[in-house]
C-alpha cells in the first residue's frame, strides 16, 4: 500500500499530446518545444520529472514543454514518427515547428549507457550520461 501511495504520488502523470494534431499545435505556437516521451511506469521518467519541471521554469515563456506516454496508441505513432523507441526520450523543435534535436536512450537501459544527443538529420552531436535541467536549458538555448 505504501509502494501504491509513493508511485501515485511521483509518476508523471497525464500527456499533454494525445494525438498527433495535438504535437502538431504545440510545435508550431511559435516558440521552441521540447516533448517529452515518457511512461507512467518508467521509474527512470518519474526520476527525471524534477529536472524536466526545473528546464521548464527556467525556459518560462520562451518555450513550451509538452509530455507525450510513448505507450499509448498516439504516443507509438509519434515515437514511430521520429524514431523513439524508449522512454525517457526527448524532442526539441525550433520556433519554427522543425525538430532541431532528439534526446534518445541508447537503449532499454539509459542508466548503464547514457543518453544520444542527435540533429535534425540524425547525426550524433553529443552524448549525455544522464540528462540535467542545465543540459535541456542548455539544447534549447543552443539549437533555437
Amino acid at each position: 500500500m505504501v509502494l501504491a501511495g509513493i508511485w501515485l504520488a511521483i509518476r508523471p502523470g497525464r500527456p499533454d499530446v494525445r494525438s498527433r494534431a495535438d504535437l502538431e499545435r504545440v510545435v508550431h505556437a511559435g516558440r521552441p518545444a521540447v516533448v517529452e516521451l515518457y511512461s507512467n511506469f518508467c521509474l527512470i521518467c518519474m526520476a527525471y520529472r524534477q529536472a524536466v519541471r526545473l528546464a521548464a521554469t527556467r525556459l518560462a515563456g520562451q518555450c513550451t514543454f509538452a509530455r507525450v506516454e510513448l505507450p499509448t496508441t498516439a504516443g507509438s505513432a509519434i515515437g514511430d514518427a521520429y524514431g523513439v523507441r524508449y522512454t525517457p526520450s526527448f524532442l526539441i523543435f525550433d520556433a519554427h515547428g522543425d525538430l532541431v534535436r532528439t534526446i534518445i536512450p541508447d537503449n532499454v537501459t539509459p542508466l548503464a549507457n547514457g543518453y544520444r544527443v542527435l540533429d535534425e538529420r540524425g547525426s550524433l552531436v553529443s552524448r549525455l550520461q544522464r540528462v540535467t535541467a542545465d543540459d535541456l536549458v542548455a539544447i534549447v538555448r543552443a539549437a533555437t
